[in-house]
């Protein structure tokens, strides 16, 4: 039961090894499940599941307690190292009972006893001196994978038959179980060294990556995981001829082909053939996307349902998985369902779709084909363009790919800051002018250390015009050194504009340790803004667009900027609300200086295309939009910190261009259809406003004639009703001596 700090923390550890107990247990109880009790078969698995995560979390807590003085070396994080002595040791303590315990109640065979007692050992010389395999490479490697998956898997078995009174499997079933489970630890744990070398080579760890090194580690893994691909369909027959159970067998072939229908047709970006040559993407799709889905999100909730048609109480069980762990049937309904409209409307467009694609690619062929836009030679020797890339090899290798799409067009230095010293691998990349090595603080982490470069990179450069560029910066048109024309004041950014409205309150989340979401076009907090008030005494409005560090211009009157950006950024690091990162200092310090209101760089210089942005567009007629209403753009640099771009074999046109060129049709015509909905839906309520006006007028009206005649009939009854007492002899005398103008008689 492998336990990565960085999964346990992050709760992954949970959602990816305890499914796959909870499949083992259910296929190892399908032959007699009639015969069983459903109520000991539940409480057996609760108590399993709890023993489970004792020894996963006292295999952890053993880790972060050896690894207490290489993490702070590397600048890694250690849960145990802001303990004192008694807390550890009641955590450690914590962590036998709840692994220990459940064992008195659990079938406990000298089998399971044994299983038990390796996957303790295995934790413990792992990590613990004077073995610690962790730093013996190889050795390591197979420990890692045998506690992670081997010896878990077969103890789950060797529990639930004893429980069920099976014998155990045959060889024929347990060999490629095994092979498959040890096959997938190796390629986990490789791949997470491949990931931490920078980390692992800074604090001297010795593992087998770094003896390797990532480009032969990964190479390997590319190529085993295909043997781990067959190891799995022969687990799958094995187990089948074992059990009688057909269904498993036809269960993971029905599943091969969801699958190839849900990344070629759901996905958004469909899977492209080419991406499985590559080593990175066959150990990706093949190995993550497919088999490892497979066993965490797909086989456990089969085999709990076969289970519960035989044991309805655990049905208890399915509803508990479903809730509690990640799993198909939930992601069909959250993922799955809600794409099948989208991918039927990009299947109707796809003839339209594959033109655009090709119109594009074509005419950004031409446009490199024809070299670099002509420059005056006072711009040459004036203006440069810089990188800041150090640490981990992902990042030389997204370099590479910068520099490989910049270099033909552009005839402008290319220059590139960095600290060789942490690199997992020197940069050596073809179109490079200049490399500029500086030593970084040792106390920085990786991370740390490249803010520290990128925003002190005026000092390490000579006098002259700067177009600092993040490695994610992709060029797509000649024609970028018009960006130099756009610096009106000591620095010059462009808007962060990730979706068609993007602002501080909104970008608040990802740059506080806050617990606000930061998903979607809403989830926005004022936790920035209440840090930057109280720790530089500024009152940034909410609303306020922010700048984006992707891109910026600076110059010989950049100093006082750049230098108040690196110190804050610096002093950020040891504040606990903020995330280490640069923007939340680059808005202090903009509006420190009183520079909010300065001319920005244009989109077309830094367009954020974002894929995880549902909206995002691009036509061949007119250009990039973050929103189908526009506006358009024709970009010459594309920002794009969500693409592979570590892939050697990534490519602008398959990667980006054509999955947002078949997704833009769907979204052009459904926010039509929206605009047609809601001018329905605004001339509707226009004419029952009009409507109700008239009501108003009409009733108005009505309500003054009902009243003009009913006073006008009050006064004809009344005149009525006096009329006889006009008619009197005595009023008649009395109005005929006045008119006669004579007495009245008396």
């Amino acid at each position: 039961m492998r336990v990565d700090p960085t999964l346990v923390r992050s709760g992954q550890w949970w959602d990816h090894k305890m499914p796959q107990l909870v499949a083992a247990a259910a296929l190892s109880l399908l032959p007699v499940a009639g015969s069983l009790s459903g109520w000991t078969v539940l409480v057996d698995l609760v108590l399993f599941l709890v023993a489970a995560v004792g020894i996963a979390a006292f295999g952890h807590v053993l880790n972060d307690l050896a690894d207490i003085r290489t993490d702070a070396i590397a600048g890694a994080p250690n849960q145990m190292a802001g303990l004192d002595t008694r807390q550890r040791a009641a955590v450690l303590g914590v962590t036998v009972a709840a692994g220990g315990l459940p064992w008195l109640v659990l079938p406990s065979s000298m089998r399971t006893v044994a299983l038990v007692l390796a996957e303790v050992a295995l934790l413990t010389v792992y990590s613990l001196p004077p073995v610690r395999l962790k730093d013996r490479a190889a050795a390591g490697v197979l420990a890692d994978a045998l506690y992670a998956y081997v010896v878990p898997i077969l103890l789950t078995v060797s529990v639930f038959t004893d429980l069920g009174g099976l014998t155990w499997p045959a060889w024929w079933v347990t060999v490629p179980a095994g092979t498959w489970m040890l096959l997938m630890g190796l390629r986990g744990i490789l791949w997470h060294q491949i990931g931490d070398l920078a980390h692992d080579r800074r604090a001297g760890v010795r593992t087998l990556v770094t003896r390797m090194g990532a480009t032969r580690t990964s190479a390997f893994v590319s190529w085993m995981v295909l043997v781990e691909l067959a190891a799995a369909a022969a687990t799958l027959v094995a187990i089948a001829a074992a059990t009688g159970s057909v269904w498993v067998p036809v269960f993971g072939a029905l599943y091969l082909l969801y699958r190839a229908f849900q990344m070629s047709i759901l996905w958004s970006e469909p899977l492209h053939p080419s991406a499985l040559r590559s080593p990175n993407g066959r150990v990706r799709y093949v190995g993550f996307v497919l088999l490892n889905e497979f066993v965490e999100r797909w086989l456990p909730v089969a085999a709990l349902v076969a289970l519960a048609l035989q044991l309805p109480l655990l049905w208890i069980a399915v509803v508990v998985h479903l809730v509690v762990f990640d799993n198909a049937v939930t992601e069909f309904l959250r993922r799955d369902l809600p794409s099948l409209p989208d991918a039927t409307n990009r299947l109707a467009h796809e003839r339209r779709s594959r033109r655009n694609i090709r119109v594009i690619a074509d005419r950004r062929r031409a446009e490199a084909a024809a070299g670099p836009a002509p420059v005056g030679r006072d711009v040459r020797d004036r203006c440069r363009w810089v990188f800041v890339v150090c640490g981990p090899e992902l990042h030389v290798e997204t370099l590479a790919t910068a520099v490989r799409n910049l270099r033909p067009l552009t005839s402008l230095e290319i220059w590139v800051v960095t600290d060789s010293a942490r690199n997992v691998r020197p940069i050596e990349v073809d179109g490079i002018d200049r490399v500029v090595d500086v030593a970084t603080p040792e106390h920085l982490d990786d991370h740390q250390a490249s803010i520290w470069l990128k925003t002190g990179v005026h000092r390490h450069v000579p006098e002259g015009e700067w177009c600092y560029l993040d490695s994610d910066i992709i060029a797509v048109r000649p024609g970028m050194e018009a960006v130099f024309e756009h610096r009106a004041g000591p620095v010059a950014f462009a808007s962060d504009l990730t979706i068609s409205s993007n602002q501080v309150d909104r970008f608040s989340p990802w740059a506080m340790t806050c617990e606000c979401s930061g998903h979607g076009d809403t989830h926005s907090c004022g936790h920035l803004r209440e840090q930057l008030g109280v720790r530089f005494d500024l009152d940034v409005p909410g609303d306020w667009v922010h700048w984006n560090g992707g891109v910026f211009l600076f110059g010989p009157d950049s100093t006082e900027f750049l230098d108040m950006w690196n110190e804050r950024a610096l002093a950020s690091f040891d504040w606990p609300e903020w995330r280490t990162r640069d923007q939340g200092a680059l808005i202090a310090t903009v509006w420190t200086l009183g520079l909010e209101d300065t001319p920005r760089i244009p989109p077309e210089f830094n367009f954020i295309a974002d894929l995880g942005n549902s909206d995002l567009c691009l036509d061949p007629d007119l250009g990039w939009a973050l929103h189908p209403a526009g506006p358009w753009h024709r970009a010459h640099m594309l920002h794009l910190y969500t693409s592979r771009l570590e892939d050697p074999n990534w490519e602008l046109g398959r990667d980006v261009e054509a999955p947002v060129v078949r997704q833009t049709l769907v979204r052009t015509l459904r926010w039509r259809r929206f605009e047609v909905r809601q001018r329905a839906k605004d001339e509707y309520l226009n004419a029952r406003s009009d409507l109700t006006q008239r009501r108003q007028v009409w009733g108005q009206r009505s309500r003054d004639a009902y009243w003009g005649v009913r006073s006008r009939l009050g006064l004809y009854w009344l005149r009525i009703r006096r009329q006889p007492q006009r008619l009197r002899p005595s009023r008649i005398a009395a109005a005929a001596s006045r008119r006669l103008g004579s007495d009245p008689p008396p």
